[in-house]
């Protein structure tokens, strides 16, 4: 009479085929969160330099500020930019190229950089127009 199961080999070798694929796929799945956080900062970061563009176009000038989540949200005040959720992890900041202007406004003539952070990103994500 044969009984039917697995035996211990068998048991083994399943298990370490397991543990071979999850260390394969772990970090590929975490460099992929990595790719969508980076995409979400720059979409979020072109919507800013649109919203930038016309404030130029209307003013004379770019705006400088933070948004901050729990935080500071000059940016907010300023440019009246804010992201689509309440759940961002993602500040961001504006910071003029050249200052000279008072709080807040850029000097007519100055360009301007956004600066987009993650806590679970390994670098910012920075964009200078």
């Amino acid at each position: 009479m044969k009984e039917s199961g697995f035996s211990l080999v068998e048991l083994m070798i399943a298990l370490a085929i397991i543990g071979v694929l999850a260390g394969i796929a772990l970090p590929m799945y975490q460099s992929s969160q990595q790719e969508a956080r980076a995409g979400v900062i720059r979409d979020n970061i072109q919507s800013i330099h649109l919203l930038q563009v016309g404030r130029k176009a209307e003013f004379g000038e770019y705006v400088e500020g933070e948004y901050i989540p729990g935080g500071s949200t000059t940016l907010t005040a300023r440019l009246g930019w804010a992201p689509n959720t309440t759940v961002d992890e993602i500040s961001y900041t504006v910071t003029c190229n050249t200052d000279g202007a008072k709080t807040g406004e850029c000097a007519p003539n100055s360009g301007y950089s956004v600066t987009g952070t993650h806590p679970e990103l390994d670098d910012p994500v920075v964009l200078t127009y």
